[in-house]
């Protein structure tokens, strides 16, 4: 039976892959709900990772918005791309390896100390720095920024560098493809056109990553051999609907 999906993403893109992943993960046309970012990209806590990372921290009571939207949401799913672990401060700024004297005081999104001022260290000396420790730092990130003592219903996708990189893995035959940095500007847009798709410099397409999106769903059997963060998002849309 088709269910009523919330997404929090950190884009439009993202959002597209998502809700063709999902339904091919479950096997059926679900109801999906962009809760984050809003439609206009105008929303009180914008876009990007950062709104992600908001919206997690802001929203009082995650299963109180999921009865009050109708219809009712059977569950959320929440996607922030790796690449924030590997090099955002603000993503390491309650780590223990850093000294700050904000740190527990101010939320990082929220903190005055940019650039040199900020005192946290990249890479972070508090967690090793492959691809499991970023999906497993990103995931506790937001989980403690909900506070949701219940996760039953919620999954957190953390893919590694980025949804780009479930992009690639699709269409390209790599080795390390986890470990290829911001994979959009160095495969994917580095020529006019990608596997025959024309590709508008670096500004991602929605009518373009649409088509994207579904061949990262058509070939998501290959896609979760290759990446081990479309796996962890395959295992847990399982176990959120109990498949």
């Amino acid at each position: 039976m088709s269910k009523v999906i919330g997404i929090v993403s950190e884009g439009p893109t993202d959002y597209l892959v998502l809700k063709a992943v999902i339904d091919r993960i479950t096997g059926e046309s679900n109801r999906y709900l962009s809760l984050q970012p809003e439609r206009d990209m105008l929303g009180r806590f914008g876009n990007g990772w950062k709104g992600v990372w908001r919206w997690c921290k802001e929203t009082e009571s995650v299963y109180t918005l999921m009865k009050a939207i109708q219809p009712q949401i059977d569950a959320i799913v929440i996607q922030m791309d790796g690449d924030v672990i590997r090099k955002e401060k603000e993503a390491h700024c309650l780590c223990d390896a850093t000294v700050c004297e904000n740190k527990g005081k101010v939320f990082p999104l929220y903190c005055d100390k940019h650039g040199a001022e900020c005192p946290v260290i990249i890479p972070c000396e508090s967690h090793e720095n492959g691809i499991e420790a970023r999906m497993e730092h990103g995931e506790e990130l937001l989980k403690s920024a909900l506070g949701a003592e219940d996760m039953s219903r919620i999954a957190i996708t953390i893919p590694c560098d980025s949804t780009d990189t479930w992009v690639v893995a699709a269409y390209d035959d790599m080795d390390g493809i986890e470990t290829r940095e911001d994979p959009w500007r160095t495969i994917i847009a580095k020529k006019k056109s990608y596997h025959g798709i024309r590709v508008s410099g670096d500004k991602k397409n929605v009518l373009t990553y649409s088509i994207l999106g579904d061949r990262v769903a058509e070939n998501w059997n290959e896609v979760t051999q290759k990446c081990r963060s479309a796996m962890k998002l395959e295992q847990d849309v399982k176990r959120v609907f109990g498949l």
